[in-house]
């Protein structure tokens, strides 16, 4: 027979499959199931899967000499070697980036993810004194990645769809602000803007539902919640554009 607390409060009983649609449509009721009972495996293998199709797509369609030459177009140290001294750097950028790119797409998956879950659920716990377990954290973190897997989904039509010479790695999705600055714009600037993109609002907004979600034995609403998601991205933000900045 089922306890009282059970039958007021059932477990439960959504999929993960049926989790990762809800978390794109109705991330409220969705990650109030994950907080309860918290999963991560699919949202995890979903996004490395689509991380290597699209990966390996590129490699296949564009080509990562295309690309490095693109990337080193503009560089100023780049155009002040001789002929053979850019064949000699392009050679090992195009060596060594399908490396870092199925590394990035694998392993980077998910130590970015570990992180995001550590910083978060350090900071809901200190500034609201709740009791959010590394687990739950974790699959808030891999779920609010969602929307990054429909961009790259995007992507990846692009890449069959649109001429090689058309295609960019870093703009593949007109989805943020540095798809439409031109090239000659200072560095920090074209990073700035690459980080002002529709699918990481979207993720933010997905984060914040989860820690809400989460929090909600301390009264955490969705509003103070996201203030604290946003103000953590934006120290992460100025960071990495103070550092391409200071790179020149």
């Amino acid at each position: 027979m089922a306890t009282e607390e059970q039958s007021i409060n059932p477990p439960s009983r959504e999929g993960s499959f049926s989790r990762v649609v809800g978390a794109l449509v109705s991330p409220r009721k969705t990650f109030a199931s994950i907080v309860q009972s918290p999963s991560w495996l699919l949202p995890v293998l979903l996004i490395i899967i689509v991380n290597l199709v699209l990966v390996s797509s590129f490699s296949h369609r564009i080509g990562w000499a295309t690309l490095m030459e693109k990337q080193m177009a503009n560089n100023s140290t780049f155009n002040q070697m001789t002929p053979v001294q850019q064949q000699q750097m392009l050679d090992r950028l195009t060596r060594y980036a399908p490396i870092g790119a199925y590394a990035g797409s694998t392993v980077g998956v998910v130590i970015i993810l570990l992180i995001t879950s550590l910083i978060f659920l350090l900071a809901f716990n200190i500034v609201f004194g709740t009791n959010i377990k590394f687990r739950q954290s974790f699959a808030i973190s891999a779920f609010a990645f969602m929307p990054g897997v429909v961009k790259n989904l995007l992507a990846l039509l692009v890449v069959w769809v649109r001429p090689p010479e058309g295609v960019s790695l870093q703009n593949m999705v007109m989805s943020n602000v540095g798809a439409f600055l031109p090239a000659t714009v200072p560095p920090w600037l074209l990073t700035l803007g690459g980080l002002l993109d529709v699918f990481t609002f979207w993720s933010l907004a997905l984060l914040a539902v989860g820690y809400a979600a989460a929090g909600s034995s301390r009264k955490v609403r969705f509003g103070s919640a996201l203030a604290v998601v946003v103000a953590i991205w934006l120290v992460f933000v100025l960071g990495l554009v103070g550092i391409t900045a200071l790179r020149g």
